[in-house]
């Protein structure tokens, strides 16, 4: 793996970084489906190290896209994660 992108963890309250660490980030599509109907495109599957500290819904920067976290597997020495983007203005809202 290549730890090549650099991947901000971000508070959920407000979005300030907690923590940087780099990551292997990789162009990826999933569907998650949910019962009433919403389906969700995951566009990155991340590899990083196991030893990163996760909250269990946090949101992660990748340069200036903003990501909600879909689904996390756990592997013997680093984790895989599965990130949904954003829409643009998505902090700004969550600010107001």
């Amino acid at each position: 793996m290549f730890y090549d992108t650099k991947l901000e963890i971000l508070d959920n309250a407000d979005f300030t970084p907690v923590q940087l660490i780099m990551a292997d980030a990789q162009p990826y599509r999933k569907s998650f489906s949910f019962e009433d109907g919403y389906i969700l495109e995951t566009t990155y599957r991340v590899f990083c190290p196991l030893e990163s500290l996760w909250q269990s819904n946090c949101y992660v920067r990748i340069s200036k896209d903003i990501f909600i976290i879909l689904d996390k597997k756990e592997w013997s020495d680093y984790m895989e994660l599965y990130l949904y983007c954003c829409k643009q203005d998505f902090a700004m809202e969550v600010k107001e």
